[in-house]
């Protein structure tokens, strides 16, 4: 028998952002109705379009956890949770402006972010073992990023890049926009503390955007961003 705990996590963003933490049981079935009963007919059709197990259950635990977590607060059964997406694809609750959320996974866990007051994103990556930062650098990093790691010692750069890509995809996953224009356009490092700061010239979409590195397993980055303002109801 299996079944998902969400772990609440501590942070130091806005108190009313509740973060939570899910480890993949990667042994169980997507017909465990123990685990994944709540989900639709549509989302356990996703699930099974995935090539890799381990794939599936990652989708699945996030949503079956997320269905749970939404319907104590909407005080609903989780089966009747109903999602859709905005013009930029983003999801959102169908059927309430009560809380926005966000979710990540990569290797072992997931990410939940979710606040009754303002947007919020969320992101985890998984460090991979020989992983050349510099094979994807035009596509994340600015130019200025690029030569500030270069200036590192070899045994920071990889780790320094992870913290770079889950605060630029944190920040673009709270507005949904930011997402077509890449995340080039933002600059993150050098990372001073765990409050990200933005440097060189500030987008629009991100000025009243804040986020923060957050405390990961072994082996991930991670990071929780919102807006400053509350959310249009």
């Amino acid at each position: 028998m299996h079944s998902i705990a969400p772990v609440l996590l501590l942070h130091a963003g806005p108190s009313d952002i509740s973060l939570w933490r899910i480890d993949f049981p990667f042994d169980a079935s997507l017909s465990d109705a123990t685990v994944f009963a709540s989900l639709s007919d549509d989302e356990r059709a996703r699930a099974r379009r995935f090539l890799h197990h381990e794939d599936t259950v990652r989708f699945a635990s996030v949503r079956a956890a997320l269905r749970e977590l939404l319907a104590q607060r909407l005080g609903i059964a989780a089966h009747t949770v109903r999602f859709a997406q905005d013009a930029n694809g983003r999801p959102h609750l169908a059927d309430s402006a009560g809380f926005d959320f966000n979710v990540s996974h990569a290797g072992a866990h997931g990410l939940i972010a979710m606040s009754p007051v303002r947007r919020v994103g969320v992101d985890i990556e998984q460090h991979r073992d020989g992983f050349d930062w510099r094979s994807i650098a035009a596509l994340t990093l600015d130019p200025t990023e690029v030569a500030w790691l270069e200036s590192r010692a070899a045994t920071q750069q990889t780790a320094a890049f992870y913290a770079a890509w889950v605060a630029k995809e944190a920040l673009v996953k709270t507005t949904g926009a930011g997402i077509s224009r890449g995340l080039p356009h933002l600059t993150v490092l050098p990372r001073e503390g765990s409050r990200v700061t933005l440097s060189n010239r500030i987008p629009d979409d991100m000025r009243e955007i804040a986020a923060q590195w957050i405390e990961a397993p072994d082996g991930y980055s991670a990071c929780v961003a919102w807006s400053t303002t509350p959310f249009a109801r």
